[in-house]
Formats: structure tokens, sequence, C-alpha cells
């Protein structure tokens, strides 16, 4: 799932819940298989976490094609989907948006995209 840095939270992160959301942080990893690579956290302070965040690299993510048809290379963002990323359309709003590249498709509906974590 595509997270966010919750702004009523400091050093907490939520699901994202709006669409080209420039709080966004990273995808909760693990999906698809593909195992955390390299863990940072601090136990016992802020930055503790109970969920990998994938900041860069490829990892899958929930995504939501009914904004329009997701193929690889293209740049993804934040959705209004809660948790999910969709096809940067409007690039002027995706300034600062941004997640990462998708390496793999999604034609329709919903569905899991191996992304290339990239923010922007």
């Amino acid at each position: 799932m595509v997270v966010c840095i919750d702004p009523e939270n400091p050093g907490k992160l939520m699901i994202s819940v709006e669409a080209y959301d420039r709080r966004v942080a990273g995808v909760i990893s693990g999906a698809g298989g593909v195992k955390t690579g390299m863990l940072m956290s601090q136990s016992g302070s802020i930055a503790d976490g109970k969920q990998p965040v994938a900041l860069t690299g490829r990892v899958y993510v929930k995504a939501d094609a009914s904004f329009g048809a997701i193929l690889p290379g293209d740049l993804l963002t934040t959705s209004d989907t809660p948790g999910h990323a969709m096809k940067v359309t409007d690039h002027a709003r995706a300034r600062g948006a941004i997640l990462g590249k998708a390496m793999s498709s999604l034609k329709e509906g919903q569905g899991m995209v191996l992304v290339l974590v990239s923010l922007q």
C-alpha cells in the first residue's frame, strides 16, 4: 500500500487517501514475494515503525487503473483510492507527488503493479 506522511502525528505514516498527495512517503514493502532488502529503523524512537516502507527500489504496490491504464515506464502517484497508486495524467499536479515508475502493466481495475520507487 502507498503511505504518506501523517500531518497530525510527527514521524508517523498513514495510508494515502487522495490523488497527487505531495506527502507521499513510499510503499509498504513485502508484497508479491519481494522481500525487504534493508531495514532502517531505531527501536524505541520516532523512527520505529511497524511495517517496512520502501523509499527506493523495486516493490509491488496496489494500483488503480480506473484513472488510466498503467504501462511500464508510466509515472505513478497517489490516487483517491486509499493505499493505491495511479498513473500520472496531470503532470502539473504531480510535481512533488511522484512515487516512481511502473515496471509492469495494469490495463483496468485494481491490482498489483511492480514499481521502481523513486520519490520526486
